[in-house]
């Protein structure tokens, strides 16, 4: 959240969201304390009760602590589940209400969120983790988080899934080329799937900051190739659903197009959801709603969650103050 006083320094100015509250900004009285909405956070419809979100710990390959926040469903477990990987990479992943998860609950799916290293929220050596050839690392903690939700009888064997935007979907396209057979359908939202075409078309300066996350261009190509996984796309077996903004900058929709032609070629399931009028992050209402519920449909088929789909066209209105947050999710 954020806080910003008043003129007269009577009066706080804050904003707030939970789980089960979308995200609103809130006055709040400095001499007693009392605290009253400012804008309206009340959805149109009625956003289903999801249980509170559980903090758990788990240990990477090399025996460093991570964490994530798991969004569990109200069918006993194991049943299907889903890796959500966060942005960044120095993104945190933190129990926010999310309109995409409350819908992946409400159809019987767990989901968790971890924040593998390089997330940010737990130190400086911790952020820098998976900085250049650290990131092999960063990389086999996709596969210790889907191990721990087997392992702790949460996820079923078989019916786990992988997820992500922007650095996530890189995760995303990761997991599913480094460990194609823990997870059977997956979700790339605007990931890069090749680290040279990105720097060749991505911002300058996002160019620029990213040298010392992946690597040089020029110096380091050797290990961008590495960790690009365009150079590992024949193991990817799984179902896949590619999102993209047409005007992204960020990640250019280039990493997608390649995606979706590789595994065309190879006959592998995937489908593209093209936004014609948006850009990296998904702000249009009526477009975040086509999001969720295609996102949901896609993986309630492929994980077996026995509802009837729902037609992707189908409204689900996002309250206007969750805004932010569900750009950021989208």
């Amino acid at each position: 959240s954020s806080c910003e006083l008043s003129g007269d320094g009577r009066r706080l100015l804050v904003t707030a969201e939970a789980p089960s509250q979308p995200p609103d900004i809130w006055s709040v009285d400095v001499a007693d304390g009392t605290a009253r909405p400012v804008t309206s956070g009340t959805p149109q419809v009625v956003f289903p009760i999801c249980r509170a979100p559980q903090l758990r710990h788990f240990h990477g390959e090399d025996g460093l602590q991570l964490s994530g926040w798991l969004y569990p469903a109200a069918d006993a477990s194991p049943g299907p589940a889903l890796l959500y990987f966060h942005g960044g990479p120095e993104a945190q992943a933190r129990p926010v209400f999310n309109p995409l998860f409350r819908e992946l609950v409400a159809r019987g799916l767990t989901v968790f969120a971890p924040n593998v290293r390089g997330s940010s929220g737990f130190g400086r050596r911790f952020v820098n983790a998976d900085n250049l050839h650290r990131r092999r690392a960063a990389i086999t903690d996709v596969r210790a988080a889907a191990h721990h939700l087997i392992d702790a009888g949460i996820a079923a064997p078989g019916r786990l899934g992988c997820m992500g935007r922007s650095y996530g979907g890189y995760l995303t396209l990761v997991a599913l080329t480094h460990y194609p057979d823990l997870f059977a359908v997956g979700v790339d939202v605007c990931g890069m799937v090749d680290l040279e075409t990105f720097y060749a078309h991505t911002e300058p300066w996002i160019a620029a900051a990213a040298i010392s996350k992946y690597g040089h261009p020029v110096c380091d190509r050797e290990l961008l190739r590495e960790l690009s996984p365009i150079h590992r796309i024949d193991a990817l077996q799984a179902p896949l659903l590619v999102v993209h903004g047409a005007h992204d900058t960020n990640v250019p929709v280039l990493e997608a197009e390649q995606v979706v032609a590789a595994l065309e070629a190879r006959r592998v399931p995937c489908e593209l959801l093209l936004f014609g009028d948006e850009g990296h992050t998904i702000r249009n209402t009526a477009n975040r709603a086509h999001f969720v519920r295609t996102v949901a449909n896609w993986l309630a088929v492929h994980l077996d969650l026995g509802t009837p789909p729902t037609p992707a066209t189908a409204g689900v209105t996002i309250p206007r103050s969750c805004a932010s947050q569900a750009a950021r999710t989208c």
